[in-house]
């Protein structure tokens, strides 16, 4: 296997010119919001961890990015985007739950402007969903809609293993949710559900007036400047493409072109880079430039403590305590906000301090990786997402007065 790092001198340099016209300077100062010395020493570091992390996981790619106070101050790429194909630092990989935080974020811009309420029945826009009357826009951003998690159907597993190539529509994604007897009452439990989102982005559609990828692009992907990321309704990938492998249906596979359609509702199925993922996060939730405060607010408060409750009939029902808890599309864990997807072969995290939890500097890291066979000992368990391990390790040498707790959410 190929193990290309990108921090050498050169890379470097070409990284800390994004920071400034003196970044080359720069280099040998500290760098505030951080605790890891100079900008150099901070780049050496963030390069060893990653290198230990590529070596011990036997992995095939990855990505790594550290943004403070919105600047670029680290970015390593190792690995290969399929055997024999070098990684690109603007390779394009599936962004997965990364897109929950720009629906809501297009849900929150829409409330804004007055388009959408969080609070109205989503019967006022699509009466045909199940329990539309006593459901909200709220509810089904924040994980409380009671819809059960098509993820979960045994229907549904039996026919994405038989075909991962199958393109899945909305009202079939919403049919298999509802082979699940509903597990609660909306709002009163919180359970972690792709079909939830289904809904919402159907809501979100008919309440704006023109599609899901439409609405997402005007409010978060234009003015965020997000370049490397894209919609599309079918399996392909922009290139550079990086290529993910499986071994989940028992032989090891290339699993690139697996169609996505289940996992988001149509015109939220993305693909990205690892720029984009960090520079999105850095500034939606680092710096709060994209989101009226109020909203900003909104999208990272947690649940009260102890809400919600495992449930015999719902797989991922849980109860919210300070270091697992949920906003609008994002992960809370203590002062940190995450994201971190997992889908044939890719897998990645996002994490980010808001400025205000750490002394008026917001700090992001976003890891993306894929897999080799050797990756994993057994493909038949749950598998974890080491790119989480990784952007914990680095949160906690980065920021050691307010670390990242070790990640405690499902796997799904």
């Amino acid at each position: 296997m190929i193990k290309t790092p990108m921090l050498g001198s050169t890379a470097f340099a070409l990284a800390t010119l994004v920071i400034s016209t003196g970044a080359l300077a720069q280099a040998q100062e500290k760098f505030s919001g951080i605790a890891t010395g100079t900008l150099s020493e901070t780049a050496a570091l963030v390069e060893e961890a990653a290198a230990a992390h590529f070596d011990n996981h036997k992995l095939m790619s990855l990505l790594v990015e550290l943004r403070v106070d919105g600047a670029v101050i680290s970015s390593v790429v190792m690995g290969e985007a399929m055997p024999g194909v070098p990684l690109m630092r603007d390779g394009r990989f599936r962004n997965g739950g990364v897109a929950m935080m720009y629906i809501s974020a297009t849900l929150l811009r829409m409330t804004e402007e007055g388009i959408i309420g969080l609070d109205d029945p989503i019967s006022k826009w699509a009466p045909e969903l199940p329990r539309a009357d006593i459901t909200t826009p709220r509810m089904l951003a924040r994980m409380t809609g009671a819809y059960p998690d098509h993820v979960a159907d045994s229907q549904f597993i039996a026919d994405f293993v038989a075909d991962p190539f199958r393109s899945y529509t909305h009202d079939e994604i919403i049919a298999y949710s509802e082979r699940t007897p509903n597990p609660f009452t909306p709002g009163e439990n919180w359970d972690y559900t792709h079909a939830g989102y289904f809904a919402l982005g159907e809501v979100m559609a008919r309440a704006g007036g023109k599609p899901l990828d439409q609405l997402i692009a005007q409010y978060v992907l234009e003015p965020l400047q997000l370049t490397g990321t894209s919609n599309s309704f079918t399996a392909s990938i922009p290139e550079p493409t990086i290529h993910a492998f499986s071994f989940d249906r028992g032989i090891w596979e290339d699993a690139t072109y697996w169609h996505p359609s289940w996992t988001l509702p149509p015109g939220s199925v993305e693909t990205t880079t690892i720029s984009d993922v960090a520079a999105s996060f850095e500034a939606t939730i680092g710096q709060g430039t994209l989101l009226a405060p109020a909203s900003r607010d909104a999208m990272i408060s947690p649940f009260e403590k102890g809400f919600g409750a495992p449930l015999d009939a719902c797989r991922s029902c849980h109860e919210l305590q300070p270091r697992f808890n949920y906003g609008f599309g994002v992960y809370l864990q203590d002062d940190w906000v995450y994201q971190t997807p997992l889908f044939g072969g890719y897998f990645s995290t996002v994490a980010t301090l808001p400025k205000e939890r750490n002394g008026g500097h917001s700090v992001t890291i976003a890891v993306a990786a894929t897999a080799t066979q050797a990756t994993y000992d057994d493909w038949t368990l749950t598998l974890p997402n080491w790119s989480n391990q990784l952007a914990t390790e680095l949160g906690a040498l980065l920021v050691p007065d307010n670390p990242p707790p070790p990640f405690s959410a499902p796997t799904l």
